[in-house]
């Protein structure tokens, strides 16, 4: 099961699992696109199977719907890459309480909840042998304004992964997560603004002046969740081109105006008198 599957990351990493010898769920919120996405997995991968699931990574019923799905097509599955992402640009004095919570509601509960599901359905059958691979990012370490809901879920992600490898040990189950720097996703393209000095100021602080792919995400989490990766749990890995040996743009700095943004000012939310 990859989370967030129907473009991006997400899907490139179903793309890779397949390629690897996995059937593959992909679950996403927007129903028309986790179809278009399965189908497209399929002619890609002969010989595999992907099937689509829309569903909500933080509602618990989705998620226990989506492994119903995926157990009766497959069995139970071995495999969970909990890759679902929300995000938005924001100082924190102009971040609404309920954008703060949709981001920790897809990124930190969504991981919980796709990890728990696992382990449930591991200990009702009576199964050992699986992997969780979680995607978190750099900012889980290394902080940026701008961006505190989103490196605080983040952390959270990275943290959850060493908690949840202490206890599924016993199951047989690793699990652990990568943290990316930037990569070309559609996401992160909104956050350029269309401006290439946005990109640029990320490339110049990464040592091997480039901007991450999918691809460089997606064989990492292909070897996380296979046996070549058997002695390892509890790990966040940093795939980023060496970014976090120098830092982070400041990303409220650089991206406000290409989105179109400003500072914000007391009036915005000064009670009236």
């Amino acid at each position: 099961m990859v989370t967030g599957a129907g473009q991006g990351l997400g899907y490139d990493i179903a793309r890779h699992l397949m390629q690897a010898g996995a059937d593959v769920l992909v679950f996403e919120l927007d129903g028309d696109r986790g179809e278009e996405a399965a189908r497209t997995l399929c002619e890609d991968v002969p010989g595999r199977t992907a099937l689509a699931f829309a569903g909500d990574v933080s509602d618990e019923d989705d998620v226990r719907a989506g492994f119903d799905l995926a157990t009766q097509a497959f069995g139970v599955p071995r495999i969970v890459v909990n890759n679902a992402l929300y995000n938005l640009l924001s100082p924190i004095v102009r971040l609404p309480v309920d954008e703060w919570q949709r981001v920790f509601d897809v990124v930190a509960r969504g991981t919980f909840l796709g990890t728990r599901e696992l382990g449930r359905r591991f200990m009702e059958n009576d199964l050992s042998g699986g992997a969780v691979v979680n995607i978190s990012t750099l900012n889980y370490s290394v902080a940026t304004t701008g961006l505190a809901a989103y490196c605080s879920s983040k952390a959270a992600v990275s943290q959850f992964t060493k908690a949840a490898a202490l206890e599924y040990a016993p199951l047989g189950v690793r699990v652990n997560a990568i943290a990316p720097g930037l990569i070309d996703t559609p996401l992160a393209r909104r956050f350029f603004g269309g401006q290439p000095e946005v990109g640029q100021a990320f490339v110049d602080l990464t040592p091997m002046a480039r901007i991450g792919t999918t691809e460089d995400m997606s064989k990492v989490v292909v070897f996380l969740a296979s046996d070549a990766a058997g002695w390892m749990t509890g790990a966040t890995l940093n795939v980023d081109g060496g970014m976090h040996l120098m830092g982070v743009p400041d990303n409220w700095q650089l991206m406000k105006g290409p989105l179109g943004l400003d500072d914000p000012t007391p009036d915005e939310w000064r009670q009236p008198a």
